[in-house]
């Protein structure tokens, strides 16, 4: 009897948790979300061979969602020479149309927004006429009950594995690290 009724009490305390945690509208994901540049210093000799020393590859992240159901998420991935410079040729994006639908109670404060991907395609500037189909990418989104609404993460998977990451996306302006400002001469 004693331990039915301590189960109870941890049903009824569990119930109470979930039922505080509350969705956000869909509708408040409207709007852009970007990440800060992912920087990854390319140092091999691989690397060096290809890129020139100290590359550096960046990879962004932007999530427009344009209503509660549309969104498209672009990752632009390329690589700069030790100038800052992007190398020709290196730029390529991955753009995906997305299907949003209601959101799910994860763990914690995380609430999973279902995601389908009704298009993807691998695009590089260079060559428009090139496109690389990206088949079977799956996208995640969530976004969280108790912490800065204007933050959300996204997990890019692609099927086989190589080149999935999650990432974590601010909204509005760009989430780009602040230049160092000369100070002025008096």
């Amino acid at each position: 009897m004693r331990i039915q009724l301590m189960m109870a009490a941890a049903v009824v305390l569990l119930s109470a948790a979930g039922a505080t945690a509350q969705a956000r509208p869909e509708s408040a994901l409207i709007g852009t979300w970007k990440s800060a540049p992912d920087e990854l210093r390319l140092n091999t000799d691989f690397d060096k061979s290809v890129w020139g020393a100290n590359a550096t590859s960046i990879r962004t992240v932007e999530l427009v969602v344009r209503s509660p159901t549309e969104a498209t998420l672009r990752v632009v991935k390329k690589v700069v020479n030790a100038k800052r410079q992007t190398v020709p040729a290196s730029t390529w994006i991955e753009e995906a149309e997305l299907q949003l639908g209601a959101a799910a109670p994860g763990v914690a404060d995380r609430l999973e927004h279902q995601v389908t991907v009704t298009k993807a395609v691998r695009l590089f500037p260079d060559d428009p006429s090139y496109k690389w189909p990206l088949d079977g990418l799956q996208v995640k989104v969530v976004t969280f009950t108790d912490r800065d609404p204007n933050t959300l993460e996204v997990r890019y998977d692609t099927p086989d594995g190589r080149g999935s990451f999650w990432e974590t996306l601010k909204r509005g302006a760009t989430a780009t690290p602040k230049a160092q400002l000369p100070i002025p001469k008096k």
